[in-house]
Parts: structure tokens; C-alpha cells; sequence
């Protein structure tokens, strides 16, 4: 046998293999343990394997980090094989294995942003696709095809977060025809919030309107907390854009009701309503409306105790700090607010705020502090930014409160 010949037939490292593609994700093995829900010691042993023997862990990194699958021998199987796999998943513990990916995923996006979100994220709506076209039993198949919709919503959500509008509003058209034959109040809901947050990104607050009320109008009656205080949430800074100060506030009256409820119920639109994000809307509103002093300490009563993980929202809070900074005219606090919401940013790739905050600096180079220090600082990290990635630009980059 030729050198060449043993090169060919020398089998693939797996643990090699996935330390590579974790590297290129920009995780550490602790967070790809923190996500596989494991130790640090099991990932740095696991990188260490010349084969994986977890066939479930194997998947979970094809559809994680986007492994191609013949690299952890997954790809052999025929399309007859995977359906009986399936059907033995399904008897044995229903859908929990895709259900898991789908959470798993989406709190990557919660908390790592759409850069860590997105990778490998097509392999898994293909996977997702392909278990809810395997699925026959009734039960098992309405089941399937929630996770179908979360999962196209999820897309929507990570390209949308990147800034791709019109990509988003058509993978939201594509859950919300799952949703719409699962005949599902609370997927469509969670659709057209979807969907209103996309034409609020737009700057179109009274389109956005009207899909957070379609939203509102089909809980209504179901219970679903979260996702009603959710709705109530994003319709009151919709409200706000468009001037409507008092619809604004009875939106965020109703909402604290919801908060005062102590039942807890299983919701799948993994939307997030807690006194953190609600005092959070308070201050942008506040913001939106002009009322900066108030805005401020609204918005640090939630930064206060807001979880430290969720940087993506986090993120967002602290640029409508420097926000408020501006309307106060205190340049000082404004740029260092800035650069702080910046340098977050662009850790997980928040390309709304890292823009927001971009117009921001616009807006402080048209008037009187354009040589102050922080400015200058301020337009300094945001050019070393675009030289080592690109432009921050789009069509439906959003605009900032004048």
C-alpha cells in the first residue's frame, strides 16, 4: 500500500475535529460544555477521543457547531434508517431529543447572540424538517411540527438579528403557515410578535402595531402569561415610536398585572417577560418619549438585576443609556455608555445595537461634540470594528430618538 493510499483510509479524529470547529464557533470548551449541559472535563476529554462514542453527542454537534456528518459517521444511514431511528426515539421519549436542539439553540441566541447562534443552524432546520416529516402518530406529529415552527422562527429571529429584514419576514411566513395548519394560537401569536418586531426594526411602529395586537387578540382567553406580557411589552414601545404616550403606559399597566400572577404554565414561544425586562421596557419608553431622567433610572433598576448571560439584551439596555446620556446633553456619560455598549456588542455580534450605537456617534459628529474626547474614542473603536469585519450598514439599520 501506497503513502497515499494510507492517508486515504487513516479514519478522522472526531475530537479533533470538533475542537477545530469549536474554535471557528469562537466557544471555549466551557461554553460548549455549558451548552451541552456537561462539564469542562468531559468536553476536554471528549476533544481528546479518536472516536465518539455518544452516538446523541454526535448529532448534538452536527447540528450545534455544523460538523459536516459523515466527520462523526452519522451520514451512513439510509433515509429508512433514519425513520426508524426516529420512531424508537419517539416511542421511547417523545420528540424530547429535537426538542432539546431547539432549546439548546434558541438560548444560544439569548445569550451568545445570532454570530454563535447561527452556526451549523441550516443543518438543523434540516434535521428538524426531516423528524417532522418522519413523524406519523397524531400526537407525535403535532408535536413535531411545533418544534418545526420554533425552529423556522428561530432562522427568522437570527437573521433578522444580523439585520437580513426581508430574510426574517420569510422564514416568519414560513412558521406561520405550520402554525396556521397546526391551528396553534400560541405559535401564530408568537409569529406575528415576530413579525411586529421586524417592522419596528423597520421604523414602522404603527405596522408594527398592528401585528402585536393580531398577536394579542389571539391569547386572549388562553392563559399564556409569559407570552401575553411579552406582547404587552413590545406593543407599549411600539406605542411609544408612534407618539401614543398614553396607549404606551396602559399597555405596561396591564402587563405589570400579568407580573403580579404567581401561576406558572409551560409555554413553548420562548418569549421572555420578567420584572427585569419589563422595567427595561419602562426605560425605553421613557426614552422614546422624551422623559430622559426618567429613562435612566428605569433603565439602571434593570441593568441592576438583569441576568448577566443574556449579553444580547443586555446590550440593548445599556446603548439606550447612552441614548438618554445624549437627550440630558451629558457627552461624557453618553460616549463612555457607548463604548461600553459597544464593546458587548460586538462580542456577540448584535449588529442592531452595534449600528444603533453607530448612529449615535453620527448624531454627536453633526453637533457641537464632535472633538471631545469621547467622541473620538468612540469613532475609533467603531472604524477598527468595521475594518476588521465590514461596514455597518443596512437598509434597515435602525434609527435613534432625536
Amino acid at each position: 500500500m501506497s503513502d497515499t493510499d494510507a492517508a486515504q483510509v487513516e479514519p478522522i479524529h472526531q475530537g479533533r475535529i470538533v475542537a477545530l470547529d469549536r474554535q471557528a464557533a469562537n466557544l471555549s470548551q466551557q461554553d460548549l460544555a455549558d451548552f451541552m449541559g456537561v462539564s469542562w472535563y468531559t468536553v476536554q476529554r471528549m476533544e481528546k477521543q479518536p472516536v465518539i462514542k455518544d452516538v446523541q453527542r454526535r448529532q448534538f454537534l452536527v447540528a450545534f457547531l455544523g460538523i459536516p456528518a459523515a466527520y462523526l459517521q452519522l451520514d451512513t444511514d439510509t433515509q429508512e434508517q433514519w425513520a426508524e431511528r426516529a420512531e424508537l426515539l419517539y416511542n421511547d421519549d417523545p420528540m424530547s431529543f429535537v426538542e432539546d436542539l431547539v432549546n439548546t439553540r434558541w438560548t444560544m441566541l439569548l445569550i451568545g447572540g445570532p454570530r454563535h447562534a447561527a452556526g451549523g443552524l441550516d443543518r438543523l432546520v434540516q434535521e428538524v424538517e426531516f423528524f417532522a416529516q418522519t413523524v406519523r402518530e397524531r400526537a407525535w406529529r403535532r408535536r413535531a411540527h411545533t418544534q418545526l415552527c420554533m425552529t423556522y422562527l428561530l432562522r427568522g429571529s437570527v437573521v433578522g438579528e444580523l439585520l437580513h429584514n426581508q430574510q426574517s419576514l420569510a422564514w416568519y411566513q414560513k412558521a406561520h403557515t405550520v402554525a396556521w395548519e397546526l391551528n396553534d394560537a400560541e405559535l401564530m401569536a408568537a409569529v406575528r410578535v415576530s413579525e411586529g418586531i421586524a417592522f419596528l426594526r423597520k421604523e414602522q411602529p404603527r405596522e408594527a402595531i398592528e401585528y402585536y395586537q393580531h398577536a394579542l387578540d389571539l391569547v386572549t382567553g388562553k392563559g399564556l402569561p409569559l407570552l401575553r406580557g411579552n406582547i404587552l411589552s413590545v406593543l407599549s414601545e411600539a406605542h411609544a415610536k408612534a407618539g401614543q404616550g398614553q396607549q404606551c403606559w396602559r399597555n405596561l399597566e396591564l402587563a405589570e398585572h400579568i407580573l403580579e400572577q404567581t401561576a406558572k404554565a409551560r409555554e413553548c414561544s420562548y418569549r421572555v417577560f420578567n420584572a427585569e425586562l419589563l422595567n427595561g421596557y419602562k426605560g425605553t419608553n421613557a426614552l422614546l418619549l422624551r422623559d430622559y431622567d426618567r429613562a435612566l433610572r428605569l433603565l439602571d433598576k434593570s441593568l441592576k438585576s438583569y441576568d448577566q448571560t443574556r449579553v444580547l439584551e443586555k446590550a440593548r439596555l445599556i446603548v439606550r443609556k447612552a441614548d438618554a446620556y445624549y437627550g440630558q446633553g451629558n457627552v461624557d456619560y453618553c460616549t463612555d455608555t457607548a463604548k461600553e455598549a459597544f464593546t458587548l456588542a460586538s462580542t456577540v455580534e448584535a449588529k442592531t445595537t452595534l449600528v444603533r450605537v453607530k448612529g449615535l456617534h453620527t448624531r454627536l459628529l453633526r453637533g457641537a461634540w464632535a472633538r471631545e474626547r469621547g467622541t473620538v474614542e468612540l469613532g475609533m473603536m467603531i472604524a477598527d470594528y468595521e475594518r476588521k469585519y465590514r461596514p455597518l450598514t443596512s437598509d434597515d439599520s435602525p434609527s435613534v430618538p432625536q
